[in-house]
């Protein structure tokens, strides 16, 4: 009974907690982070981009980007993540020294997520309106819970051939998200001078189980628990600004209002009357976002881009009981690079350092490289990035594992096509 009210606890604090997802434990064991980059280009210079990528494509980024369009805009994304998630311990020789590292956990994970993008600009020549804004519509994930973890925990002190004893095998798996329909408009208010609104619409479903599993010889019986989340709903508000030709310089602004979400929850643990389900809401924090771009006064086409973003993660707030979540507020910054050829052949560089949200100390740095093309008319940019987080956490005295590292890979790989009709 009390390994069934441990197993219920942990599922508790994983599914209650975690009504977001990231591509790695750290983040997805609590309340993840809503994904932010959206086109290829702005990921090829790292995730900057809120002063200039233009139309539909920066539609996500800044909503004021969208008053740059003409006629109809179309964007589509195509993403893939590979999450790896590597637990080790340090081998030591006799005198206590390290000589390495034993990983006994390793993880890794494929996801493929799509977003699409229209904008229109009424304001023509073939047209009556001299003064109307661009509007824009879009669909794109803003939370993710996919995620599959799995430990094995072996004996330390019993060894066998071939192999050590096992003790058992913990499963954790995820699946689902909350998606947003978005409404958009950008219109450019005095030469060079925009401003945008969007309005994301944000609904979704997603589950969460864990598994204990034990070996067949053993005298304990498997665990599993879940939790439910259904009729997630939420909106959230965003405004952005952008000034042009400053100097040389683009300024961006962009302000994303706290949002809420809310919905129903259904825990239970198999083979026993342990659960609960009722409703919940989880208030998000609000971000405001700064982007620079800047044009070198020479004659090549180069750019430099730079986004520092702030999120008050201090402010989010839980009404489930017991709950008490003690986050830290983050400074994201975003710098890239992109340089222009006369073929309309762009390449583009990026670096990227965020730190988590659970742990000031542990932080993401992440470089990118992107590649854009005009293929027969259609605007083609291919973006890649690597981060990569290690961090220690406190030893594991339930298991005999000491001193764990934890190292994190995510790898993203993205495609957009863009068209003007």
């Amino acid at each position: 009974m009390r390994r069934l009210t441990a197993a219920t606890a942990v599922i508790a604090i994983v599914a209650l907690a975690g009504s977001a997802g990231a591509f790695t434990l750290a983040e997805w064991e609590r309340y993840g982070y809503t994904m932010s980059t959206y086109d290829a280009r702005s990921l090829g210079m790292g995730g900057a981009g809120l002063a200039a990528i233009d139309g539909a494509a920066g539609m996500a980024l800044n909503p004021a980007l969208l008053g740059k369009s003409e006629g109809i805009d179309v964007a589509l994304t195509g993403m893939f993540v590979i999450a790896e998630e590597a637990r080790e311990t340090p081998l030591h020789d006799s005198f206590e020294g390290i000589i390495g590292y034993n990983t006994y956990a390793l993880n890794t994970e494929v996801y493929d997520r799509y977003v699409g993008a229209v904008a229109f600009n009424p304001t023509t020549e073939l047209t009556d309106f001299k003064w109307a804004p661009v509007v824009a519509v879009g669909y794109s994930p803003r939370i993710d819970m996919s995620y599959g973890y799995h430990v094995q925990y072996r004996d330390p002190d019993f060894q066998t051939e071939p192999a050590d004893k096992i003790l058992y095998d913990d499963y954790i798996d995820g699946s689902g998200g909350v998606n947003a329909f978005s409404v958009s408009l950008g219109q450019e208010v005095t030469p060079d001078v925009y401003v945008g609104l969007g309005v994301d619409f944000l609904s979704g479903d997603y589950e969460v189980s864990e598994r204990r599993v034990y070996p067949a010889d053993s005298d304990d019986e498997d665990v599993e628990s879940y939790a439910e989340y259904n009729k997630v709903t939420g909106t959230r508000f965003t405004l952005g600004a952008l000034l042009e030709n400053l100097h040389r310089v683009d300024i961006a602004a962009v302000y994303r209002a706290p949002f809420t979400l809310s919905g129903d929850y259904d825990l239970r643990t198999i083979g026993s009357e342990a659960g609960s389900e009722g409703s919940f809401k989880h208030g998000y924090p609000g971000e405001l976002a700064l982007g620079l771009e800047y044009h070198p006064r020479n004659l090549m086409l180069t750019t430099v881009s730079c986004d520092v973003e702030y999120t008050c993660w201090s402010e989010f707030t839980d009404d489930m009981p017991g709950s008490d979540p003690e986050l830290n507020d983050t400074v994201t910054y975003r710098l890239g690079v992109e340089h222009g050829f006369f073929d309309d052949t762009f390449a583009r560089f990026g670096f990227s350092y965020r730190p988590s949200y659970t742990d000031e100390r542990n932080t993401t740095t992440a470089f990118s490289v992107g590649l854009g093309l005009d293929i027969l008319g259609v605007r083609m940019d291919l973006g890649g990035q690597v981060g990569l987080r290690e961090y220690g956490i406190e030893d594991d005295t339930e298991h005999g594992i000491e001193n764990v590292r934890v190292r994190e890979t995510t790898t993203l790989a993205m495609m957009t096509l863009t068209h003007t009709f």
